[in-house]
């Protein structure tokens, strides 16, 4: 019961939200700010409990998407369905509604304690976006796979739309003087939210054609059926190859240490040159499910630079 459950909630999916957001504190924003003199101004308690609100959702959106897809998951992986197999419809959406209530209530609660009301909203929001995700728009063409990875490159945002307007709130005085002091935050967790939007964008067009069968038993209408597998390909490809050059862009532009050359060469820029070279020749279900886990090892890789990044950071100061 409990590996049944941990599967429904996708466990090693709410660890990566986790590992995400506190790489992103103490990896990305604790660093820049100890280089120019200054801490982060949202404590450990309420950033935890930050991270704790977003997992709860995310588990929440896990629930009721395989809620919606028992049939289609039924017809693609018969051994991994979990609903009406270890727990009943109505026990998982008792779990849905929990769930979302105490991710809700704590999102609200941190952003009227920090008096950042405005960003209470993102916390209704997103449930209702992920209700309709796994009702309706998984199953229209490019819809689903782009509102996913959206909310997938909202992880890293919100550690910084929580801590940014908090810092610039208690050195207004110093930002007179120098008003761009605190933008290289915003530059560096925007591009591991750019990552991981065009990384997840892959690794969804991916599964769809990994998953046509129990789409086409269900009607959806994903790339894959619409259009059909090579074009599917053809668009994981295209953007396989933007991703890799702006990656590649950023690493000569900005990046030139040796343990950034290291890491990039052997995690990076290997994985993805072996998913470029395996797009083309997967033509089943097992080829696009092994370019599924190797996406999802680049996407992981991708995110541990943010240590590289602190050593890099630590070396300048």
């Amino acid at each position: 019961m409990i590996k049944a459950i941990s599967r429904l909630l996708r466990m090693p999916n709410l660890a990566m939200v986790f590992l995400t957001m506190y790489l992103m504190r103490w990896s990305i924003v604790r660093p820049i700010l100890e280089i120019t003199g200054f801490e982060p101004q949202m404590p450990e308690s309420t950033f935890s409990l930050l991270v704790l609100s977003t997992i709860l959702i995310t588990a929440a959106g896990n629930v009721i998407n395989d809620y919606h897809d028992v049939h289609a998951d039924r017809f693609n992986r018969p051994e991994k369905v979990v609903i009406d197999r270890h727990i009943s419809r109505r026990q998982a959406i008792i779990l849905h509604f929990a769930f979302n209530l105490l991710g809700i209530s704590l999102g609200i609660f941190i952003s009227f304690y920090h008096r950042l009301y405005w960003l209470s909203p993102i916390f209704i929001i997103v449930p209702i976006i992920l209700w309709f995700y796994s009702t309706i728009y998984k199953h229209k063409v490019f819809i689903g796979n782009f509102l996913i990875s959206i909310l997938i490159a909202t992880v890293p945002l919100l550690v910084v739309l929580f801590e940014y307007p908090l810092i610039r709130n208690a050195n207004q005085d110093i930002l007179q003087e120098f008003p761009d002091m605190f933008n290289p935050i915003l530059y560096w967790i925007g591009l591991f939210a750019l990552f991981a939007f065009l990384t997840n964008l892959i690794r969804e067009i991916i599964k769809d054609a990994e998953d046509i069968g129990g789409d086409k038993e269900v009607g959806s209408k994903t790339i894959a059926v619409v259009y059909g597998i090579k074009t599917s390909k053809i668009i994981a490809f295209i953007l396989a190859i933007l991703t890799f050059i702006g990656l590649a862009a950023i690493f000569l532009l900005y990046l030139r240490d040796w343990m950034s050359l290291s890491y990039f060469g052997v995690f990076i820029v290997i994985p993805f040159l072996f998913l470029l070279f395996q797009i083309p020749r997967s033509l089943d279900a097992k080829g696009f499910h092994r370019l599924s886990l190797l996406i999802k090892i680049i996407m992981l890789t991708g995110l541990t630079y943010a240590p590289i990044a602190y050593f890099v950071m630590k070396i300048v100061l």
